[in-house]
């Protein structure tokens, strides 16, 4: 150790820089590079379309070789047109959970099978108190009656630019620590891909600074890109003018499927105890 460097602050990271190296890394092609022992992945997905946008690649792979793998959608995604008469939220949820089966079953899923909806508010997910805790316990719930270990949580980035996705990862890492099995945490980008490519239009906070690099695996997913998109398009409340009575109402911008798109899918390895 040099002179001084005792209790010198570690260097700081721009998100979008730190996302930008792991676009550099190698491509993993198979999934022992996410979990190398038996047991199936549970996959957390703060809003409808969050699974097939982040992980769609990675449970088609899943479906391909084998390996179980459950998706659970943790919120109602009924906020993204809060002005439409046409869609008022109770039937703007409901359509949002028919999309997902459409989208899960475009990537080899059985819907009444391997999918879930924990139905929380959309834009309300919980980061503690009662509801969090009893979310989790839901989960728990899941995974036991699956009757095989999990081998790894994949929930959203902390760094994600939306608070859903923020209350997601603390919902998986509380999820990674309770389960027995002790699976490995890993987190996937979303919107956080917006600090390494601007969306247009996309607000975006200030970029967060990490200490130290990120660690994970960049899976490549090129064989199952037509798959993917299908999911997605499947999202159709989200990805078309489907509900046109709400000038304000969301949709996916071309810029961001466009990154959702590429021939791969970074998974971030984290403590589920940070």
């Amino acid at each position: 150790m040099e002179d001084g460097e005792e209790g010198r602050a570690p260097p700081f990271l721009g998100a979008g820089e730190a996302l930008r190296a792991a676009e550099g890394w190698p491509a993993a092609a198979s999934l022992d590079a996410l979990a190398s022992g038996p047991g199936g992945f549970l996959i957390l997905s703060p809003h409808p379309d969050d699974e097939s946008i982040g992980c769609g690649g990675l449970i088609a792979e899943c479906v391909a070789r084998g390996r179980p793998v459950r998706v659970v959608v943790l919120s109602d995604g009924g906020a993204s047109h809060p002005n439409s008469p046409g869609f008022p939220r109770p039937r703007l949820a409901a359509l949002r959970e028919e999309e997902t089966r459409a989208a899960v079953a475009e990537l080899g899923l059985d819907p009444s099978r391997d999918l879930d909806f924990l139905g929380l508010p959309d834009a309300a997910l919980p980061s503690n108190g009662p509801v969090f805790d009893a979310a989790v316990n839901h989960l728990l719930r899941l995974a036991e009656r699956d009757g095989h270990p999990a081998a790894a949580v994949f929930t959203t980035w902390g760094h994600d630019p939306h608070t859903d996705h923020k209350a997601a990862r603390a919902i998986g890492g509380a999820l990674a620590r309770a389960l027995p099995s002790r699976p490995k945490l890993y987190t996937y980008p979303v919107w956080g891909w917006a600090f390494a490519h601007p969306i247009p239009g996309f607000p975006t906070p200030p970029e967060p600074l990490l200490s130290e690099p990120l660690r994970g695996v960049r899976l490549a997913m090129d064989r199952h890109l037509s798959e993917k998109r299908k999911a997605v398009a499947a999202h159709r409340s989200q990805t078309t003018g489907l509900i046109a009575d709400d000038p304000g109402g969301f949709r996916l911008p071309p810029e961001a499927l466009a990154l959702a798109f590429r021939p791969f899918e970074l998974f971030l390895e984290e403590n589920p105890a940070a």
